[in-house]
């Protein structure tokens, strides 16, 4: 079980809209980036919450690989994009990609062909783990900040629907490969984020049983994100005695609310280890009105004693 990270290369990052998947994300990256390694942080659509966290101008994030911090690198993959570089790979001529790409045909093809871009998004990924420089492969880790679970789940499904729906050929074999990736748990790893709460708790559920049974990757360590702790029950936080001060009821009233949502956190943190047999982090709530690279390294202090016995290496 404390192995459920050791050696993977490629990170997939998954979980509802708005649980903190780039906020995991990014948590991962700088925690692996510090150990000494080279890390890639690709996000599959383009979304301005890794530039926030990383403190990135806004244009930055979506231009080619930027590094944001010493030993991590930022990516965003555009599908379109990286169909255009596959053709630059199969097509050394580069007279004759440009008229493939300039066409009006492969505009139709790219709008038209159900998963196209989906397919090339991850295809992308795959590109950058095979990437090697004279020292070894060029990323020590690639940490996948995916989209929202109905979205992600597409494009992880697209390689083996590609291998199905196409006969022999070019399409196939580059399919082929990718979900090699996918499956392979020495290479790779799915990470779920969730919060303790009912809907997000119940959307892992089903992503588990679909990333599982059906799409058989293989899956890493679950993150719990938000968790609110209190020292004392809801019901055990005193009245507001009589002529209090309005800082002594709101003192009070947030006690109150804190303890509650601690309550909602444990029973719904139960569910999750009772259907989700997986290798856990829990992350706290944190309170902060801006949040960015140091509320990143806050959580990172929370995570890496759990995450030095998941990958098997030294995060102290």
């Amino acid at each position: 079980m404390f192995g459920a990270l050791d050696g993977r290369r490629v990170l997939f990052v998954v979980g509802k809209g708005g649980v903190g998947k780039s906020t995991v994300a990014t948590v991962l990256a700088v925690a692996f980036a510090e150990q000494g390694k080279r890390v890639l942080l690709a996000q599959m659509e383009p979304s301005r919450r890794l530039a926030e966290l990383l403190g990135l101008p806004g244009a930055s994030a979506s231009e080619g690989v930027v590094e944001t911090l010493p030993g991590v690198h930022v990516l965003t993959v555009d599908g379109e994009s990286a169909l255009s570089e596959y053709l630059a790979l199969v097509l050394p001529v580069r007279r004759v990609q440009r008229m493939v790409v300039e066409s009006k045909l492969y505009h139709h093809f790219v709008a038209a062909a159900p998963g196209i871009k989906e397919l090339m998004t991850v295809g992308k990924i795959w590109y950058e783990e095979q990437l090697t420089t004279g020292r070894g492969p060029k990323w020590d880790v690639i940490v996948v900040d995916a989209p929202a679970t109905g979205h992600v789940l597409q494009y992880l499904r697209m390689p083996s629907a590609a291998v199905e729906a196409f006969g022999p050929g070019l399409v196939r074999r580059e399919a082929q490969k990718v979900m090699a990736l996918l499956v392979d748990p020495k290479r790779t790893a799915v990470c779920p984020v969730t919060t303790a709460e009912e809907m997000p708790v119940n959307e892992t559920i089903e992503m588990y049983e679909q990333l599982r049974e059906r799409l058989h990757m293989p899956l890493g360590v679950l993150f719990v994100n938000r968790v609110h702790a209190a020292p004392v029950a809801s019901a055990d936080v005193p009245a507001v005695p009589a002529g209090a001060t309005p800082l002594v009821d709101d003192v009070l009233r947030c006690a109150r609310e804190e303890a509650g949502w601690a309550a909602i956190n444990r029973r719904y943190l139960e569910r999750l280890r009772n259907a989700v047999p997986m290798p856990t982090v829990v992350l706290p709530f944190l309170f902060a009105e801006e949040f960015g690279i140091d509320e990143v390294r806050a959580l990172m202090a929370k995570a890496t004693p759990h995450l030095g016995a998941f990958t098997g290496g030294d995060f102290a």
